[in-house]
């Protein structure tokens, strides 16, 4: 591996496949008995943040399509 290679980011899309992997993995039976709490309040964090990023973006959008300036009457006046 070439040490001169920058590190990647994380995107929140990845972050909801990490979530998504989550939730398989449990259905499938991948974790112990003694790992679910672990994985469990690992898997709350998540679901919390990616939660409070979605609605944070909704009221970004929702504010800049409010900013937005009304677009001019064009009709024709009678």
């Amino acid at each position: 591996m070439d040490n001169t290679t920058q590190p990647q980011s994380i995107t929140i899309a990845d972050l909801d496949v990490v979530k998504k992997i989550i939730e398989l993995a449990a259905a499938r039976g991948a974790f112990r008995a003694e790992e679910m709490t672990d994985v469990g309040a690992m898997y709350d964090k998540l679901s919390v943040f990616l939660q409070a990023v979605i609605e944070q973006a909704q009221a970004q959008q929702t504010a800049s399509s409010t900013d937005a300036p009304a677009p001019a009457d064009q009709s024709q006046g009678e």
